[in-house]
């Protein structure tokens, strides 16, 4: 009889246990938590990558936006207005950066994952904000500009004071000028290459439209309170008899050998992030 007690209390014992480890008082899966940051070769776009799906409510539904994160940026000269992109359940998503002026390389930009606003599977919520930081790259000739002074040669050839130029970062370009008042536009692709001399680039430009044209030069961004571009490039192929092209070493008016001086020299203003 008195065994039989026994076995009844363990029993009753096993069945505390058992029930005390039930599914619904389990904690919540992993804490979601952010495990890297890659920034976008314009430094407009930061991809953050959780270690788990991730949800903006707790039931599995919802995606991340704005509310989700805060952002700072370490230049106090610069600031930024941000949106975020993100697909329930997905464990990347996408900060949209605009802007104030252009950003220089080295600038740290630190992300923070906002406390209960960030949700896994199982209904867990970030229970404390978690921030990353990662740094600005060098992004050269990547946005919009607009040319301030037009190089003599173009004067020559009636091209007006207005002539605008978007460098993407899918390295496509688009340059519009007008000629006589006119519009044209001028299209291609670009590859570009900082040199080792006096923070020069090198610049290929292969245009497709209206017609094929390999051009090749040199920038180089001047970073004030507005951002300025001097710019020289010359068409490589057709060749054109006596021309040849700028180089790093040389510097600015060496187009030709240096026989045109500074002809041939553009100068911009940045104005905005490309597209």
């Amino acid at each position: 009889m008195r065994n039989f007690k026994m076995m009844t209390v363990l029993f009753a014992a096993l069945m505390f246990t058992f029930a005390s480890c039930s599914k619904d008082d389990e904690t919540p899966g992993v804490q979601p938590e952010i495990t890297t940051l890659e920034i976008s070769g314009d430094n407009a776009a930061i991809t953050v990558t959780f270690n788990e799906a991730v949800y903006g409510m707790n039931n599995k539904t919802g995606n991340l936006d704005a509310n989700s994160f805060s952002v700072g940026i370490s230049d106090a000269t610069v600031t930024a207005t941000y949106s975020v992109t993100h697909v329930a359940g997905e464990s990347d998503a996408t900060i949209n950066l605009v802007f104030s002026n252009r950003v220089k390389a080295g600038v740290t930009i630190q992300v923070t994952a906002v406390a209960g606003k960030i949700y896994n599977a199982d209904g867990g919520a970030l229970d404390a904000d978690f921030s990353k930081t990662t740094t600005t790259v060098e992004s050269g000739i990547i946005g919009k500009w607009s040319a301030y002074d037009i190089s003599f040669i173009l004067q020559n050839l009636n091209f007006d004071d207005s002539l605008y130029a978007t460098f993407n970062t899918d390295q496509s370009y688009k340059v519009t000028a007008y000629y006589l008042g006119t519009p044209l536009s001028f299209e291609g692709t670009y590859t570009q290459t900082k040199s080792t001399s006096n923070d020069i680039w090198d610049i290929v430009l292969t245009q497709t439209l209206p017609s094929a044209v390999t051009s090749q030069g040199i920038f180089k961004v001047f970073t004030a309170a507005t951002d300025s571009m001097y710019y020289e490039v010359a068409q490589v192929d057709p060749a054109i008899a006596g021309v040849t092209p700028p180089t790093a070493a040389a510097g600015f008016g060496s187009t030709s050998g240096g026989a045109l001086g500074t002809m041939n020299l553009q100068k911009y203003n940045w104005i905005g992030q490309s597209e």
